[in-house]
């Protein structure tokens, strides 16, 4: 059974590329607190110091380190004023193992039970006409894309209800978030 949500603590999930870190930024920019996504904080560490803990490298490595500093941001949020965003959350570790076909161990199914967000998950559908490949997002937007509706299932199977964020612009995806918000979502 999993544990209490944590009220103020809201996921941006979903596809890559979709415009959930700009939508984060521009959250920040209004003064909530926000936790940049792990897996991209991670790419660019090990890519500035020719790391080798890189999905296409060591994939398992990645996606452990992704979930270790995944946890540790939970951690760090409790200590931050609410509402925090997340880019990206603890669940979908779970989902990008099993797309891998990496065995998941226990800790792995035991991380989404024991740290929990608020219930509802904010979700941001592909979207082909502002996904761009870079040295950070290698995919096409079509692989890209295939991770979309294993990573939306892992956070419904841990018990979190889904909210799509509308292919906007920046400013109407920011007040729709916050609407959502006041409106007790």
């Amino acid at each position: 059974m999993p544990q209490s949500f944590l009220e103020g603590r809201y996921v941006i999930t979903g596809a890559s590329g979709s415009g959930k870190s700009t939508l984060l930024a521009a959250l920040g920019h209004l003064g909530n607190a926000t936790v940049p996504e792990a897996a991209l904080a991670i790419l660019r560490e090990q890519q500035a110091c020719n790391g080798s803990i890189l999905p296409w490298v060591n994939l398992a490595a990645f996606i452990e380190e992704v979930l270790r500093r995944n946890i540790c941001n939970h951690r760090a949020s409790q200590q931050m004023k609410a509402p925090v965003f997340f880019d990206r959350g603890i669940p979908e570790c779970l989902a990008w193992l099993r797309l891998s076909g990496v065995p998941l161990a226990p800790h792995h199914l035991a991380a989404p039970v024991q740290y929990r967000y608020a219930p509802t998950v904010f979700v941001a559908e592909p979207w082909p006409e502002v996904y761009v490949r870079d040295a950070e997002r290698q995919a096409s937007f079509e692989r890209a894309a295939r991770s979309y509706e294993p990573t939306v299932a892992a956070y419904v199977e841990a018990g979190y209800s889904t909210c799509v964020i509308p292919k906007a612009s920046v400013q109407a995806r920011v007040e729709f978030v916050l609407e959502r918000l006041a409106n007790g979502s």
